[in-house]
């Protein structure tokens, strides 16, 4: 140990991995390598809390983009059957391609960030009730007399968006009113999402909504430009609500309400859930849910008569 201190002498990782059969390491891989991805503060959230966890029980983070939908499950492939990492955060749960499956087959831990679209209890996963949580934002906007609500959301083939449509759904069925088709929009959680979403439903004219939720700030920032740009007055004549709490929200014009999504806590919560999982050898499947909750400030008021 004395001649390892003097010589400066620092253990291969590699070789070591060989013998203890594990990485220290553990894998995400970024859903869509795109200039909008990070834009947004979510990945950034999701990276602090996996970073924190991860620090603490002296692993590393391998990270990996891929290119597009099935690219991401071959860079999941790659990193399984290499043995990269010891186990995997699973970011992307869409509606149109199976990441789950190779996982299970290959016998590596892993958890989700969000519930798997079916067959979920086997598999860990970490959720923020997001159906359960965009039905009550919706409620407060009918509470606040708004009846023609748009709904902008991200991906439509990303399981997250669906449950926050059925949100969406459930609340204005509970009030009694009918879905309108032209009253949601899908924005891909890009700025100018939402900006254009407003330039369609204007055209609606008197069936224009009064209120507009976003499935992120970003849209909903490109929903208030907009509606800057045509003088419509913001919570005077329309409302706006966004998602996620990101700082952003603090410094738009006016300030935005927002429904706080806690994306940090939710990855350090899946990253112990696998690293504990890890040290026992076992696959993870537990389940932890996430609250969120709504940030009253001024792009909210009462609907105009």
């Amino acid at each position: 140990m004395e001649a390892a201190s003097e010589l400066g002498f620092q253990p291969n990782a590699i070789a070591r991995s060989l013998s203890t059969q594990r990485t220290q390491m553990l894998a995400i891989v970024v859903p869509h390598v795109f200039e909008g991805y990070f834009e947004d503060t979510y990945f950034s959230q999701v990276m602090r809390g996996l970073l924190r966890v991860a620090h603490k029980y002296d692993y590393r983070v391998l990270v990996s983009g891929s290119g597009g939908h099935m690219d991401e499950v071959s860079q999941i492939h790659e990193i399984v059957h290499s043995r990269q990492a010891d186990g995997i955060v699973v970011l992307s749960n869409r509606l149109d391609v199976d990441v789950v499956g190779p996982l299970r087959e290959a016998g590596i831990p892993f958890v989700l960030i969000g519930k798997p679209p079916v067959n979920g209890e086997d598999i860990a996963w970490v959720d923020s009730q997001d159906r359960f949580y965009t039905e009550k934002v919706f409620r407060y906007l009918l509470d606040l007399g708004h009846e023609r609500i748009a709904y902008v959301g991200g991906d439509p083939d990303v399981s997250v968006t669906n449950e926050r449509l059925c949100g969406y759904r459930a609340a204005l069925a509970a009030a009694g009113i009918g879905e309108r088709p032209e009253w949601i929009d899908y924005g891909f959680f890009a700025e100018d999402g939402g900006y254009q979403a407003v330039h369609r439903m204007i055209q609606l004219d008197d069936r224009a909504p009064t209120a507009y939720y976003a499935a992120n700030d970003l849209m909903a920032v490109g929903i208030l430009r907009a509606l800057h740009e045509l003088d419509i007055r913001v919570p005077d004549e329309v409302s706006v609500i966004g998602t996620n709490g990101s700082l952003v929200s603090m410094h738009s014009n006016p300030p935005l309400t927002t429904l706080f999504v806690p994306y940090a806590d939710m990855t350090a919560v899946a990253a112990s859930m696998l690293i504990q999982s890890i040290q026992k050898g076992e696959i993870p499947t537990k389940h932890h849910q996430v609250d969120c909750r709504l940030i009253l400030r001024e792009t909210t008021g009462p609907a105009p008569n």
